[in-house]
């Protein structure tokens, strides 16, 4: 089994984010219980679930949950305790794939779904602009002068702690700033501005102050 996956490894290596986890782990139940452990792992973070909570942070049944942990459990890829009456699992540091497995998920998993989707649900920004590097953060390193480039207001301790949950606590630079002091800042040709608006890889996902005017 070593061998076997081994070789996934370096065959899916190149191309790791069209990868169908579902069908490589059995079930959409499991693979999300893996990515959360594996991410949560391979970002430092040493944590332990109840299955309830894992219930409501993947959005799945209970009863789907607990199944799936102990079918984890029972394959030595997770281990769990007991606590104040709970059952809490985590991950099995002596697995011995430990590392193909953390590789693979790191390879696969891609944070700007999330992003997309938390900006939806924000229409009031004028602009959303986002670099797409995001989605190799959590194994590559950023040379941005900004990651997200943001025009209105925003909750920045809320956004932060969703950054910091969809990122695995990596770094994630953002600005944020008001159409009056942009539109001002544009005026006077502000250089930080304006190689903010035309670094390589930006995304627009949102421009209603036809931003695209001022790209290179």
């Amino acid at each position: 089994m070593y061998v076997k996956l081994k070789k996934l490894t370096l065959f899916l290596n190149k191309n790791m984010q069209n990868l169908d986890l579902i069908k490589l782990f059995g079930s959409k139940c499991r693979a999300k219980i893996l990515e959360k452990f594996f991410l949560d792992y391979a970002s430092a973070n040493d944590v332990n679930y109840h299955m309830r909570a894992l219930s409501r942070e993947l959005e799945e049944q209970i009863n789907s949950i607990k199944r799936e942990l102990d079918n984890l459990e029972n394959l030595w890829l997770l281990t769990s305790y007991s606590e104040n009456k709970k059952k809490f699992f985590v991950l099995n540091k002596n697995f011995a794939l430990m590392d193909e497995f953390k590789n693979i998920f790191l390879k696969t998993y891609d944070p700007l779904q999330n992003l997309v989707k938390f900006f939806e649900a924000r229409e009031w920004l004028d602009l959303v602009l986002i670099n797409s590097s995001l989605s190799k953060r959590l194994f590559e390193k950023s040379n941005n002068i900004v990651d997200i480039f943001l025009i209105w207001e925003l909750e920045k301790e809320d956004f932060n702690d969703y950054l910091a949950k969809i990122f695995f606590n990596k770094k994630i630079k953002y600005a944020v700033i008001n159409k009056d002091d942009f539109h001002t800042r544009i005026e006077y040709n502000d250089k930080l501005i304006f190689d903010i608006l035309n670094q390589e890889k930006n995304m627009i996902l949102r421009d209603a102050i036809w931003v695209e005017k001022y790209l290179n």
